[in-house]
């Protein structure tokens, strides 16, 4: 039997959320390089009913810094501290 690779071949885990106008995927891949980068994709419904994909990608080396920073934005806004005022 031929071994067929998929689009899925490189995804190692996935976590995913939403509802069926719109979806965020959280995937591990493995790039060629034999590298790990996470993939954050938002796909959401247009109004004339096809869907838009928008995607962020994440290597390895970057992942704490960007933990980093979410966590303390989060941490800022679960608090009512933001620094920014309008």
């Amino acid at each position: 039997m031929e071994n067929k690779k998929t689009k899925f071949t490189n995804i190692l885990d996935t976590e995913m959320f939403g509802d069926e106008r719109k979806q965020y995927y959280f995937d591990i891949k493995k790039a060629k390089n034999q590298k790990l980068y996470l993939r954050i994709t938002n796909r959401r419904q247009e109004p004339d009913e096809t869907f838009k994909r928008t995607q962020i990608i994440l290597f390895e080396e970057d992942l704490a810094f960007f933990v980093e920073a979410i966590t303390m934005l989060l941490g800022r806004h679960a608090t009512g501290n933001l620094g920014i005022s309008c």
